[in-house]
């Protein structure tokens, strides 16, 4: 259950929606290295209608027990009906209200770190502080070099200086009381949910952009002097990596074509140590280009000692039509607190995963492309588990992800056995959902009307 508290006294309970405590479409988004974003429409009877401020207001969303949004009012305007819609912006944002004036800097990271959010806390109210936490972020030198001329925001210029270079996430957290920020180089942990076809996975799309994909790389580091202090250029890996000044990937390159990228390191004096980074940087920049993006009910719903699937956490996603078992980095997700099954959750994409499709149709549609599209699949996950009267629907279904040629979903070769599905599927008893080890927590056969209509759809979208 989600509520959603404004200066610390319920604004929204979906046990209390009569007596003033209601909102309209309320989205919660939250993502890495982002400051998320909630939003909803506030109507004129919640009994907290005339007490949002922008900027001012605190709002937090929590889920059962647990906090997992925490942020400002942004913005609202009114419709016609008075009503306000609502946009908050996440607590990173709160960074955007300090500057870092000029400075030079050596030293480690976590002592830049701290620098940075000691300087924010000395410009901010209380409630926009925090406390330095967890710092993983590591240098193989154990030593950086930094410096700005400029006036930036404290998240800009933590983003530049560090993540940027050495990578890892910001993370604010809420422990024992007290508001914590670490730096982090894995967000979250290995989760024991796992979302598969047939269970929870109500739909899938993979998604793959070459805007900012690189597959040859020359790491740079810092700049060489000679015995006579005369600058001689900067540090390459020709020493380490067999003369050559540059390192590749053949399977991106098969995939993508040659894109050349030059990447400089100005702390950086070791060049076994460049090749690594550089190593780094090129892997991060080819699995950047392919993400999934799936609807899926969190089991978390409808078992409390079901893990959770949230933000950072890595995740198994198991589905044979579309060859997947693998885990995953959940980067994304954005929540419909009324319906959770509308619920989209965004994962990175493991590069080494690509190799196992078609390079040659994968480079077909390369540039911008949404490979697949699983409506027939979602008609199969719901049959699968419908009562014994919808055996031959789940059947049928099954049979049209297996013959549905490639990653795509023809209409062409589903129409056949629409008919054979909806005859099946109307004749289903009004009945729930039920897997062997659940509760009487499942949706009821409404969720096959949504399925008639998914065929219906598919009908008129497909080729």
């Amino acid at each position: 259950m989600y509520t959603i508290y404004a200066d610390g006294e319920a604004l929204y309970s979906p046990h209390l929606v009569n007596d003033g405590y209601g909102v309209l479409s309320p989205k919660l988004t939250v993502e890495l290295n982002k400051s998320g974003s909630l939003s909803f429409i506030l109507p004129p009877s919640n009994v907290r209608y005339d007490s949002i401020q922008k900027l001012k207001t605190i709002i937090i969303v929590m889920q059962d027990n647990e906090e997992i949004f925490r942020g400002r009012v942004l913005h609202d305007e009114k419709d016609f009906y008075n009503r306000k819609n609502v946009y908050c912006e996440g607590e990173l944002s709160f960074l955007l209200d300090s500057i870092q004036r000029p400075y030079t800097f050596q030293g480690d990271i976590p002592a830049l770190f701290r620098k940075f959010i000691n300087n924010h806390n000395e410009q901010v109210e209380a409630e926009k502080q925090f406390t330095v936490g967890n710092i993983t972020v590591t240098d193989p030198n154990d030593y950086i070099n930094r410096e700005n001329s400029g006036y930036s925001n404290t998240l800009d210029e933590i983003k530049a200086k560090l993540i940027d270079t050495h990578g890892g996430y910001i993370r604010p957290r809420l422990q024992n009381g007290i508001r914590y920020i670490d730096l982090v180089e894995e967000y979250g942990k290995i989760s024991s949910q796992v979302i598969e076809f047939g269970v929870n996975m109500l739909d899938i799309t993979e998604y793959i952009t070459a805007e900012d994909v690189f597959t040859v790389l020359i790491p740079l580091g810092a700049e060489q002097k000679d015995a006579e202090g005369n600058t001689t250029g900067r540090l390459t890996i020709e020493s380490v990596n067999g003369g050559k000044d540059y390192i590749e990937d053949a399977t991106a390159i098969a995939l993508f074509g040659r894109i050349w990228k030059v990447q400089q390191w100005d702390d950086v004096t070791i060049a076994s140590n460049l090749l690594t980074k550089g190593n780094e940087t090129l892997k991060a920049g080819i699995e950047m280009a392919v993400s999934l993006t799936m609807k899926a009910v969190d089991m978390h719903l409808l078992d409390v000692d079901t893990e959770r699937i949230k933000l950072g956490d890595y995740i198994r996603v198991v589905s044979p039509p579309h060859k997947l078992d693998k885990y995953f980095l959940c980067s994304k997700i954005v929540i419909d607190m009324v319906n959770p099954d509308n619920t989209e959750y965004t994962f990175g994409y493991s590069f080494t995963s690509l190799t196992e499709k078609q390079i040659n149709e994968s480079k077909k549609n390369s540039s911008k492309v949404a490979v697949i599209q699983s409506a027939a699949q979602s008609a199969s996950a719901a049959a699968n588990r419908a009562s014994e009267s919808a055996t031959k629907a789940e059947v049928i279904a099954g049979n049209i992800a297996s013959e549905i040629p490639g990653n795509y979903v023809s209409i062409t070769s589903f129409n056949e056995y629409k008919a054979a599905v909806e005859t099946d599927i109307s004749g289903v008893k009004t009945d729930y959902l039920k897997k062997e080890d659940a509760t009487k927590e499942y949706a009821t056969i409404t969720e096959l009307d949504a399925l008639k209509k998914r065929v219906e759809d598919l009908e008129k979208g497909g080729n």
